[in-house]
């Protein structure tokens, strides 16, 4: 293998990757490291020259250069800018963070890739965009989420909408909660209101919910109404009601 020009001794995946270990972790731990890496992850890492700063996931490290960070959170910017000692910023520990996920948030930050969102990793991005205020990457999460939402609508459950409306409502995502609004207001109410993650849903939030429904269903009346009228069948007016009101019914 390729030796490198800094502290570290042996690179474990390839010479153009990050992910390395230093000789007193001892083989037997290297080896660990190298087996729990999975086929994606090794793929997902990227190259850093020279790295002068290292991220540490439980047993695992990723050496990066402290102006890659810099550059992509401001976070990171304060954090190396401020005065504590130099020795405690050679090393920071992320215990509560995977090493995949921090991975890809620095690659959809960093010059180069070509990443795309997808419904498995655009949570996990969340997270990180919001800790590390990263704002246009954020706004880009919330575009991605918007776009799922309304091209699913119908196949969400109530489940799976309350807890979109929680995400939503936790990051400040206003157009991500709209478009989650507009799909539980579609829901039979009791579908929304018998789950216990519901009452976690903010009041603002729940109102904004049964008013949507009402205002939907208020047009949706009125539009058969307006239909019965011109035919002067009661049949065909009742049959447009139901035709109507059918999307606003969803029992799922």
């Amino acid at each position: 293998m390729q030796e490198s020009g800094c502290s570290v001794d042996r690179v474990q995946i390839r010479t153009d990757q990050i992910v390395r270990s230093s000789e007193d972790e001892g083989s037997i731990n290297s080896l660990e490291d190298l087996q729990e890496l999975t086929t994606a992850e090794e793929n997902l890492v990227s190259p850093f020259n020279e790295p002068n700063i290292v991220l540490v996931f439980g047993k695992r490290k990723l050496y990066l250069q402290k102006e890659q960070l810099t550059d992509i959170s401001p976070v990171f910017e304060a954090m190396f800018s401020s005065k504590l000692p130099e020795e405690s910023m050679k090393e920071i520990h992320l215990p509560d963070k995977k090493l995949s996920h921090f991975v890809h948030f620095l690659r959809f930050l960093s010059p180069g890739f070509e990443d795309e969102l997808t419904e498995a990793t655009v949570h996990h991005m969340l997270l990180l965009a919001e800790e590390y205020q990263t704002d246009d990457f954020k706004f880009r999460i919330e575009k991605f989420l918007i776009r799922d939402v309304l091209s699913k609508s119908d196949l969400i459950t109530s489940v799976q909408i309350i807890a979109k409306i929680l995400e939503a409502e936790k990051y400040k995502l206003t157009g991500y909660l709209t478009a989650c609004i507009d799909v539980a207001s579609r829901k039979k109410s009791h579908r929304l209101t018998k789950q216990s993650e519901f009452e976690k849903i903010s009041q603002n939030t729940q109102l904004k919910i049964g008013f949507k429904r009402m205002e939907n269903i208020d047009r949706i009346c009125n539009k058969a109404i307006h239909s019965g009228y011109m035919s002067r069948q009661n049949k065909l007016y009742m049959m447009n009601l139901g035709k109507y009101l059918k999307p606003y019914m969803k029992d799922n």
